[in-house]
């Protein structure tokens, strides 16, 4: 409410027995504002703490533009996957630490052979178009992901044919796997699709379907219109974790984080989540906001620089531990990426469930670097570069056309010419560098990225038995132990003995080196400070951070004493 403003007489007018009244009248008006004012502050505090209300509307800007808002085909799309977050819900869920929540299932079970998985479903859950969600519905998308026609992510539709469920009863299924997997309850993330809405239609038609464009989940909000400028969503008043605190949620789309970050400058939107992409400008403008929260958060992944370990050169894990001192990688962070990345020590990342606080880190120290290499026996030469028997020590690396990742290339480099080692840079096509190099080995180092996903198990990126073909321990990388440890981990349902055998894994990994980690890419999510109850975990996609949307609130109410 506007207060009242009053105007006193221009300074110098005269004033006469007629004005003196008015001024009586002005004075008692003004004591009484005064008097209403302090009643005001001295009962405040007896109408109580102020607590969340429902009510109210939040307009984020999204870089991007929807595509398919169905959680079966989000792979492609990330405005899809933030939309379907919103709308769509899993058997699962994660937490800000990636600790595998109850969602539709209240809960489940493991057998003593730690290979079937029976989840049981809640009873309350009814579909935004009102209809009741079964295990029909779990059954149908399950299904959908099974068929040989599926048009989504191949890997995922490869997964869930190897995976055979069954219909207990209405509330309850069954799904049986062929061995032991750990990671299992993260795959059960995944949205469910309505039954009724879709049954019949072959994987052809389900990719192609209206239903992607005007969707019907169990999520906490109900997509009421969608376009090419905005999805506006209102809160699902038959959520079953408790209806959102928002009444009306709006994603407005930009082609680029300027036009994002122009619109969040002026108002027009009230949050934006800044990814590595943007520029630093961009940034810090955002940062000059003052009526803005800025929270930071990590994505699931890292930047590395794969080693071709069964390389002559690089089979030597002191080598590589050299190469390792002699990169100044905060240096890169701060130089290179303007300190928009956190320095990563380990294939695990911080803040989720299985990191382990007390690995190493190895620090820059190029006379450590130097002095490894010397005792295997390396010399420096006359050119300032390392030379064993008469072969310098050079080292060809690899990249793809991105000019951040060619520049961060460039720059290790230069450091590991500081203590001897020749380097050679050269960039490929995207497609061609995973293709002709890659998924070969052909290549000595290679400078590129690694996404963990929704589980830590490390097992597809550093298990001898992924060394090879397909497979996707790109360093090659074998190590009898180590190999044990990743097995038992992922057959384990024991949640604290997988924390124990990841433990492991990341002491053997930096005692290894089996190549070197770089950073972790860093989230800025700068949102307006009236939006309240915002908690950013460990962002398993930028979706993640929508983990706890239900609960964000625009407007309080007071709670009386």
């Amino acid at each position: 409410m506007t207060r009242p403003r009053l105007r006193g007489p221009k300074v110098g007018r005269p004033v006469g027995p007629g004005s003196r009244s008015r001024w009586l009248l002005l004075g008692s008006l003004v004591l009484g504002i005064v008097g209403l004012s302090a009643l005001w502050y001295a009962t405040r505090g007896a109408l109580g703490p102020e607590t969340p209300a429902h009510g109210g509307r939040y307009v984020e800007a999204v870089v991007g533009a929807p595509y398919r808002v169905n959680p079966l085909y989000t792979s492609f799309n990330e405005v899809d996957k933030d939309l379907a977050a919103l709308v769509f819900a899993g058997l699962t869920r994660l937490g800000p630490d990636g600790t595998v929540l109850p969602d539709l299932a209240e809960s489940w079970e493991v057998s003593s052979d730690a290979r079937v998985y029976t989840f049981h479903l809640r009873r309350d859950v009814t579909w935004h178009d009102g209809a009741a969600f079964s295990a029909d519905d779990v059954l149908f998308t399950w299904s959908a992901l099974r068929d040989p026609d599926f048009k989504g992510e191949p890997s995922l539709g490869q997964f869930w044919q190897r995976v055979e469920c069954a219909k207990l009863d209405d509330f309850n299924v069954r799904c049986e796997l062929p061995q032991p997997f750990a990671p299992f309850p993260a795959y059960a993330t995944i949205g469910i699709l309505p039954r009724h809405r879709l049954e019949g239609l072959s994987a052809d038609s389900l990719s192609i379907s209206p239903f992607n464009e005007q969707p019907i989940g169990t999520g906490p909000f109900i997509l009421r219109e969608l376009d090419s400028q905005r999805a506006l969503l209102e809160s699902n008043p038959s959520y079953y974790l408790g209806e959102p605190l928002i009444e009306e949620l709006e994603l407005r789309f930009f082609p680029d984080y300027a036009s994002a970050v122009t619109a969040l400058r002026e108002k027009r939107v009230q949050g934006l989540l800044l990814g590595p992409e943007a520029s630093a400008e961009d940034l810090a403008q955002l940062e000059e906001l003052r009526d803005m929260r800025q929270l930071t958060s990590r994505r699931n992944s890292y930047t590395i620089l794969y080693l071709n370990t069964r390389l002559p050169l690089l089979e030597d894990k002191w080598v590589r531990q050299a190469i390792l001192y002699a990169l100044d990688r905060e240096a890169i962070v701060t130089n290179t990426l303007d300190g928009r990345a956190q320095l990563a020590n380990s294939p695990i990342v911080p803040g989720t469930w299985a990191y382990s606080d007390d690995v190493s880190s190895n620090r820059h120290d190029p006379e450590q670097a130097r002095s490894l290499l010397e005792k295997r026996g390396w010399q420096m030469n006359s050119r300032g570069v390392m030379e064993k028997e008469g072969t310098e020590l050079h080292l060809a690396i690899l990249t793809d056309s991105d000019p951040e990742r060619i520049a961060i290339a460039q720059e290790i480099g230069r450091q590991l010419k500081e203590v001897g080692v020749e380097v050679s840079v050269e960039s490929q096509g995207g497609s061609a560098l995973v293709q002709d190099f890659i998924l070969p080995r052909r290549f000595e180092a290679v400078l590129y990225g690694w996404d963990q996903g929704y589980d830590p198990d490390p097992y597809p990126a550093w298990h001898s038995s992924q060394a090879g073909g397909q497979g996707l321990n790109l360093a090659g990388f074998s190590h009898q132990y180590l190999d044990q440890v990743l097995s038992e981990a992922r057959q384990s349902s024991d949640l604290e003995r997988r924390k124990a055998l990841y433990r492991e894994f990341q002491q053997i990994f930096a005692q290894e080196v089996p190549s070197v980690l770089l950073f972790y890419p860093v989230y800025n999510y700068f949102i307006d400070q009236r939006v309240r109850g915002v908690s950013l975990g460990v962002l398993f996609e930028p979706a993640s951070r929508f983990v706890n949307v239900h609960q964000w609130y625009v407007k309080t109410k007071h709670l009386g004493l």
